[in-house]
């Protein structure tokens, strides 16, 4: 990043915070997954060393991953973590002190996944995966959606051909399971069967329906991250747009949280914060050392 493009992310960085929006953590690399548990906050970096944390004062890191190229992250039987690893096609478990114990990269058939991005629980202590599949618009369709039964944690193939899946959700209701199609720029909608496997799919929204595209937007402008709030409306990360949408359940943008990094990667939640929104963005995804920030948002 040049020092004239420094100063004006730093001049629209403080815009932000008067706005209700404070940075965490302003040098992290490709940051994803923010999940608040037990009064800090934890986020992987895809670039980073694997997982930070985040104490409310000062960030260390939590977990390294060699070659992990993380990208998710949630809760997993009880006081365990789950991190996807979208680089190394593999998922992650850690134990409670953040030590490896498990690693699953094939499903239930033997077959390897590719790209495993982001997850969603089912509140019966079920895991949603989607694997993305290859980035590119030109490429064959690829991303598939994965399913760990609580009791045997193998995944399930349950959904494929989606042009690379990535943040998902359960709705409202618990009676489908919301995805971001994220080069189809839509969120597709699953029925949930009785045993995590899914139905049909049909299209929930289309981005440019809820939102008009932000000048100069990126080509790859779909949704990213994607999490059912608190307030019981959905939020959408919209890559390359620098925004979180904020849709209700009839499908109406409720409203727009803005950030500085134009590539938004996720959002999240958490019952010990409450109030409080953490959102995750990349300024440059296209160049390494892909510096991003870290950010809390309350009203």
């Amino acid at each position: 990043m040049s020092a004239r493009a420094s100063i004006v992310w730093a001049s629209l960085l403080i815009g932000a915070c008067r706005a209700g929006t404070v940075a965490v953590d302003t040098s992290a690399a490709y940051p994803e997954g923010p999940l608040w548990q037990d009064g800090r906050l934890l986020y992987v970096e895809y670039a980073g060393p694997g997982i930070k944390m985040w104490d409310g004062t000062r960030t260390t890191i939590y977990w390294r991953g060699e070659h992990c190229g993380a990208s998710g992250l949630i809760a997993y039987r009880r006081d365990h973590l789950l991190v996807a690893c979208y680089d190394a096609n593999a998922l992650v478990e850690l134990d409670a002190s953040g030590k490896q114990v498990h690693t699953i990269d094939t499903d239930s058939a033997g077959k390897p996944f590719v790209g495993p991005n982001d997850f969603a629980a089912d509140g019966r202590g079920g895991i949603y995966v989607s694997a993305s599949g290859v980035y590119d618009l030109k490429a064959p369709i690829s991303g598939t959606i994965l399913y760990l039964p609580a009791a045997t944690g193998v995944p399930v193939e349950v959904a494929n051909l989606i042009h690379y899946p990535n943040g998902l959700t359960l709705s409202k209701d618990g009676k489908n399971l919301l995805v971001a199609e994220m080069l189809a720029g839509r969120i597709l909608s699953f029925p949930v069967g009785a045993d995590g496997t899914l139905g049909a799919r049909t299209v929930w929204a289309r981005l440019q329906d809820l939102a008009k595209p932000t000048p100069h937007a990126d080509a790859y402008n779909g949704p990213d991250g994607l999490k059912l709030g608190p307030d019981g409306n959905y939020y959408i990360a919209q890559n390359g747009s620098g925004r979180v949408l904020v849709v209700s359940e009839e499908k109406k943008l409720v409203r727009i949280l803005t950030v500085p990094t134009p590539y938004v990667t996720n959002i999240n939640f958490g019952a010990d914060d409450a109030g409080a929104v953490y959102i995750t963005g990349v300024f440059d995804p296209w160049k390494a050392p892909f510096p991003g920030a870290v950010y809390r948002w309350t009203k």
